[in-house]
């Protein structure tokens, strides 16, 4: 960094920091894999699959033990006379490239021998029907091909919309293995009406397609899988906004406003498709989207190595990092963000060299910040806010919520040789 740089950023001192825990409800299931198998083997139909070929589709989202799931489907599947196969179900993800979509399932754990199946990546779709106004509705020809298909969701409150219907069972039926074309067409009006073209699209595809359940899955605020259903193609369209509102219910928070800085140490795909999950840092990346903003200044330094260079969301911080800026693909970025009609998670924020001179930025850039009191707080992710690092200003504010427990007395950042943040979450004090 130059002199110059570091003479306007010379009057930023950091704090004193202390770690925290903070508590949420720990409802959630012990043994996963039987849970698991045992959906399955009591689903009603299971036994159609006998003697037929299954497609199981996957998406992007790192899920808590998703690729242990994802084997124990193939094997369940397998055990009862299917012949099983994967496919990725992530809509323009990677790029809109069959290879790059088979690479985030390797990142997060998923190849043809951690789950004993063949994965059959490619980008071309049949297209099975149409809504009443014209929409085409598309299909994963590899999942089309097959006599049933079994999608595993993940639901959660969407970052970019709001509606009966958001990230969970019909948007991995109807985005996920649309692929590209189908996502586009389902994002062709934009946000603000995309809750309701979720919802007339995923009704054609639910009468259309093979679909034979969906393995629904559920986190709780500590990212642990916490339910697990086998529902029936049939039931999506009715259980799920009672699923939607539990999740929302289970969503965790930041318990502090008026921060001057939020510090995320990584952002990216496998966490929420914004890179940060909008709900929790309240901003935004559709600007139909009401927001409530919590800070003034958030410096995220990181892409995650799961991301495969997709940094959607990245426009959602104001100061980053070289390391993070150099990892971002805009081959495998720009797909993404066109085809949801969106720019503003594909702008560049501010690029510092390292992290010391990005979290300076960060407090020197803050409005109306007050250097002796500046209010700070640190997370991993967005998934990972059972723990989380303070500032000495806020520190009276946390000792006084019964949800939070200090861990330990104060301390001051430390930076490595490349003047990069040596991490809290593995070091202690």
């Amino acid at each position: 960094m130059s002199a110059v740089y570091d003479e306007i950023l010379k009057p930023v001192i950091f704090p004193k920091m202390y770690k925290f825990s903070q508590k949420f409800a720990d409802d959630k299931i012990d043994d996963i894999r039987t849970s698991v198998v045992k959906e399955i083997t009591s689903f009603p139909g299971i036994d159609a699959v006998r003697g037929s070929t299954v497609a199981i589709a996957v998406g992007s989202r790192g899920i808590r033990h998703i690729a242990m799931i994802v084997k124990t489907v193939v094997e369940v599947l397998r055990g009862h006379g299917a012949d099983v196969y994967i496919v990725p179900a992530m809509g323009s993800h990677g790029g809109a490239v069959a290879i790059n979509q088979t690479k985030i399932l390797e990142h997060l754990g998923i190849t043809e021998s951690s789950v004993g199946a063949e994965i059959r990546s490619d980008m071309a779709t049949e297209i099975i029907g149409h809504t009443p106004d014209g929409i085409p509705v598309n299909m994963d020809k590899n999942a089309c091909a097959a006599d049933y298909t079994v999608t595993i969701a993940r639901i959660k409150p969407h970052c970019s919309f709001r509606g009966k219907y958001e990230s969970g069972m019909l948007k991995m039926c109807v985005i996920g293995l649309g692929k590209q074309h189908g996502a586009d067409f389902c994002h062709v009006q934009g946000m603000e009406n995309m809750g309701k073209n979720l919802e007339k699209i995923g009704r054609v595809f639910i009468e259309k397609s093979n679909l034979l359940f969906s393995l629904a899955l559920m986190e709780n605020a500590y990212d642990e899988t916490c339910y697990i259903r086998a529902v029936s193609k049939d039931e999506i369209m009715r259980k799920e906004p009672d699923l939607l509102e539990k999740a929302k219910s289970m969503l965790p928070k930041i318990p502090f406003s008026n921060i001057d800085m939020l510090v995320i140490d990584e952002f990216g795909k496998n966490i929420t498709g914004t890179g940060m999950d909008c709900n929790i840092i309240q901003r935004f990346t559709s600007e139909h989207m009401v927001a409530h903003p919590i800070t003034k200044r958030l410096v995220v330094l990181d892409l995650t190595e799961e991301s495969d260079g997709n940094a959607s969301g990245f426009g959602l911080a104001d100061i980053s990092t070289r390391r993070a800026f150099d990892k971002m693909s805009m081959q495998k970025t720009y797909p993404n963000l066109l085809t949801a009609r969106t720019v503003i998670g594909g702008k560049i924020p501010l690029i510092m060299d390292d992290d010391y001179d990005a979290l300076r930025s960060g407090i020197k850039t803050a409005p109306n910040v007050d250097y002796d009191n500046v209010r700070i707080v640190h997370i991993k992710n967005t998934l990972s806010l059972d723990a989380l690092e303070i500032s000495e200003a806020l520190l009276l504010e946390a000792q006084n919520n019964p949800n939070l427990a200090q861990l330990g007395e104060g301390y001051y950042w430390q930076f490595d040789e490349g003047r990069n943040l040596i991490s809290s979450w593995t070091t202690g004090d």
